[in-house]
């Protein structure tokens, strides 16, 4: 469903990934690594908003960058901000997703309820907590029900229950023939459910295996 070929991404003499080849198939893989090993930037050429340097990245046969609306629509991605007006409530928030890809309205409640949202629909995004926020950008990659899944660090900032909310939801958005990424520095959260392992050092992919 995702391949990468011979990708680079270089800034100015950083290089934030070197030469990364792998074909991912449905599942959910757990993409872990230490702060500036390239899980962001990796996540970002897959979700359209990065141009590799060198080498070419494909979701679902097509190349993504740049993005065509018809993957565009197909792609949910949660990335270190949350992607939310922030003077807009979180109910208003994805009301308005909902409308620009023609998702029914009644997902935003599915949405809210499922990560634990419904009692700060109407709280400006502004006021939210970092933890309340990360929740909801994930509630926002998710409400039009994507066929693909890239989280960045959807468990920053969140306890316990939090993020029980976040690895259930995930796992109930699975279904045979998606494929999610899910990258995170710390893997405990996410090896309980993953189907592949992914390992980023310094830009390299140093592992790449099924199973977690």
């Amino acid at each position: 469903m995702i391949t990468l070929d011979r990708v680079d991404v270089v800034y100015g003499r950083t290089v934030a990934l070197d030469r990364v080849q792998a074909r991912i198939g449905p599942g959910i893989t757990g993409l872990f690594g230490p702060n500036g090993s390239g899980k962001t930037t990796l996540l970002r050429v897959l979700a359209g908003l990065l141009r590799p340097s060198a080498g070419k990245a494909t979701v679902l046969g097509r190349a993504t960058y740049p993005p065509p609306p018809a993957l565009r629509a197909l792609i949910g991605y949660a990335g270190h901000a949350p992607g939310l007006y922030p003077e807009l409530t979180l109910a208003e928030n994805l009301r308005l997703f909902a409308t620009l890809n023609g998702t029914p309205a009644e997902r935003c409640e599915d949405v809210l309820g499922a990560l634990g949202l419904a009692g700060c629909a109407h709280e400006r995004v502004r006021a939210l907590s970092a933890g309340l926020r990360r929740r909801a950008a994930v509630a926002r990659a998710l409400l039009h029900d994507p066929e693909v899944l890239l989280l960045d660090e959807p468990y920053a900032n969140v306890d316990d229950d939090a993020a029980e909310l976040i690895s259930r939801a995930i796992v109930e958005w699975w279904r045979p023939g998606r494929c999610a990424i899910v990258a995170t520095h710390g893997a405990k959260r996410v090896k309980p459910y993953a189907t592949a392992t992914m390992v980023l050092r310094r830009g390299v992919l140093a592992l790449h295996r099924n199973g977690a």
